[in-house]
């Protein structure tokens, strides 16, 4: 499934059996079943950022196909406040050479590159539903089962509303869906990095830092994590959960359930904040890790300040902070790389 210029988003699928049922429900057949495994290479002299650009080999094992050598080049862009994976490449995925594996291997070498990562995929399968059109579940090595959504992005604004008609009827929410490019995604868990954060600041008890916020998420989400909170970053984050209709309680269990999803908690503490104070308690009693942001000059609570579960980073000005985040992410990803696995 490539189209020109290719928009796409993908999610998880918990229940792939209950998944298939509701896509038979809305008339999706399957019209190709797949299996192959994608071997990711990287330049031996030059950086390369895997969510931006893929040099892979295609080894497809079902159906036979030899091999291809896939060249992608995509950006993470957005419209209409949608967040989503966009190539660069009219082709979408640009095809190289195919040939045997091994010729492949010998003209990847030949360029300069080595072996990176190996994602494999099995039992993947290619649905194309009555007036949505297609979509593929996959299982892929390492994360479970996925679904990939994908448009024809020559019109992002076209290829958005595409792609949220298909999550709408697949009773997919917006927060479920990431943009990261499955080599990121896989890379990232392989190397032990908390891919979940969930992200939090004031929002009823004043929005000063709103700003600053959003340079946080973006900050995280540059470096290939998935903030399960993006709307607290938001400059009309009461007005879109007005929109949604979501009460107190909703709200509640919505930020519960992500708390216990999330691999890391990043709270800015700067501006007093009730909802703040009790996502971190809640965090707390998860045995979540916390890093707690602060201003230098702000006076806090001392149930924050003397909070022994709470790794405090205070900061003079922004520069500070995310020079100082910066080694704190690299830290964390260091650690848990080194740390044995059981």
């Amino acid at each position: 499934m490539t189209a020109a210029f290719e928009c796409e988003v993908r999610f998880p699928v918990g229940d792939i059996e209950a998944f298939h049922r509701r896509l038979g429900s809305l008339g999706g057949r399957v019209v190709l079943d797949y299996a192959f495994t994608d071997h990711y290479l990287r330049p031996a002299a030059r950086p390369w950022d895997p969510r931006e650009r893929a040099l892979r080999i295609r080894e497809h094992m079902s159906p036979e196909a030899g091999s291809e050598i896939l060249l992608t080049h995509v950006e993470m862009t957005s419209a209409e406040g949608f967040s989503f994976k966009q190539s660069r490449f009219p082709e979408g995925k640009l095809r190289l050479y195919a040939g045997p594996l091994a010729d492949c291997r010998r003209i990847v070498e030949s360029l300069g590159f080595l072996p990176w990562i190996a994602v494999r995929k099995r039992d993947g399968k290619l649905f194309e539903i009555p007036e949505l059109g297609e979509l593929v579940t996959e299982h892929v090595e390492g994360m479970g089962w996925m679904c990939e959504v994908e448009e024809e992005g020559s019109d992002p604004r076209a290829a958005v509303s595409a792609i949220r008609r298909k999550l709408e009827a697949l009773g997919v929410t917006p927060d479920q869906v990431t943009a990261e490019p499955v080599a990121a995604l896989v890379s990232a868990a392989a190397a032990g990095q908390p891919r979940k954060v969930y992200f939090c600041g004031s929002i009823r008890g004043g929005r000063a830092l709103q700003p600053l916020y959003r340079a946080i998420v973006d900050f995280l989400q540059d470096r290939g994590f998935e903030v399960l909170t993006t709307h607290v970053a938001a400059s009309d984050v009461l007005l879109q959960e007005s929109r949604e209709g979501l009460t107190a309680a909703g709200i509640y269990a919505r930020d519960m359930r992500w708390l216990s999803e999330c691999e890391l908690v990043i709270a800015e503490v700067s501006t007093p904040s009730l909802g703040v104070g009790v996502e971190v308690t809640e965090a707390q009693h998860m045995g979540k890790p916390i890093l707690a942001l602060a201003r230098s000059d702000a006076q806090l609570s001392a149930m924050i300040a003397g909070n022994p579960a709470l790794k405090m980073l205070t900061y003079e000005n922004e520069a500070d902070l995310f020079r100082k985040l910066a080694a704190e992410v690299e830290e964390r990803r260091t650690a848990r790389a080194a740390a044995p696995s059981h």
